[in-house]
């Protein structure tokens, strides 16, 4: 697995005492227990335009050197490295970009060419937040005889270039961006054994969160926050119960969405917080490569051994969830 930040830190008192957004720190620390975030965006853009113009900001990070398929790339490096192989082993790149910043080529094809892979069915499978386990879970399905020797997943967040910084937004606390990456074989172990056992969606549900083409993100925030919730809440229980796990015997990692969100995940079940995964409070709600990338910063944590659970939520809306087993 390997993960990527961009450079430019967000803090609290930046967003508060500088780009002037109302909520202060109390309100923060009481709903969502994010203490920074990181942005492909300058401060010094995002201070004197409020990320009005999604065009512009666009050309912004491009001026900079930041694409979603250089955040990516730099992802996949490192899993590649972690890995023990070369990008040239690669065989099938899957990419997940929900705000791609160009249309064609996909997002996979153009992270193939930043590293230099050889040429495969590269494509990208989206759902938002929980892409991480629609890309296990799509693995998982396939015919093992018909998988390539080495497949790279890759999940990407750009939101802040979607986030309104006017003083009343609340996104404008929530969002980082960042990538994650996973190499993946069904012939080779790896670190991790993965077991993918949900994906699903519910269609009523798929205009509670939005982003039209040229708009800023928007959700039905308290719809949304009860959903997620109650929604990880029973992916964790339907996996523990298929894998007969105890809370006690397993480590679990969730959808980033905030750090008080996860408080009450934790103690809807009684889930011990040493056992849970997460970088939240310092990387912001980072999308699609929240899930993965906690995973990637806490394989130190594990041991042989060690079983975990997933479980990630999102816009569609969708869900979905697996296990793992340290190797």
């Amino acid at each position: 697995m390997g993960w990527s930040l961009p450079d430019t830190e967000i803090t609290n008192d930046f967003l508060h005492k500088e780009v002037g957004l109302e909520r202060g720190p109390a309100w923060v620390a009481s709903r969502l227990g994010i203490e920074r975030r990181r942005s492909i965006l300058s401060r010094d853009y995002i201070l004197k335009t409020k990320n009005r113009d999604i065009e512009q900001a666009v050309f912004h990070a491009k001026s900079r050197g930041w694409t979603p398929a250089v955040l990516g790339a730099a992802a996949a490096r490192e899993a590649i490295r972690n890995a023990g192989i070369k990008a040239s082993d690669v065989g099938w790149v899957i990419a997940n970009n929900d705000i791609p910043f160009d249309l064609v080529p996909n997002t996979a094809s153009l992270i193939a060419k930043e590293l230099g892979a050889d040429d495969g069915p590269h494509c990208d499978i989206n759902s938002a937040c929980p892409s991480f386990a629609l890309h296990m879970k799509v693995l998982d399905d396939a015919r093992p005889e018909g998988l390539p020797e080495f497949v790279l997943c890759v999940q990407i967040s750009v939101y802040t270039t979607r986030t309104d910084y006017s003083p009343s937004s609340i996104d404008g606390y929530i969002f980082g961006d960042g990538a994650a990456a996973q190499v993946v074989s069904a012939r080779h172990a790896g670190r991790l054994l993965v077991e993918p056992l949900i994906f699903e969606t519910k269609a009523s549900g798929a205009d509670e969160i939005t982003m039209e083409s040229t708009g800023h993100f928007s959700q039905n925030g308290a719809a949304v926050r009860e959903f997620s919730i109650r929604k990880t809440c029973e992916i964790f229980e339907a996996v523990a119960e298929r894998k007969g796990l105890f809370a006690e015997d397993c480590w679990t990692v969730a959808h980033q969405a905030n750090h008080v969100m996860q408080e009450s995940i934790l103690g809807h079940l009684g889930l011990p917080a040493a056992r849970h995964l997460r970088n939240v409070r310092e990387q912001g709600n980072t999308a699609a490569a929240g899930c993965p990338s906690a995973l990637a910063q806490g394989l130190d944590l594990l041991h042989s051994g060690d079983e975990i659970v997933y479980g990630v939520v999102g816009a569609g809306l969708a869900w979905g969830g697996g296990y793992m087993k340290v190797l």
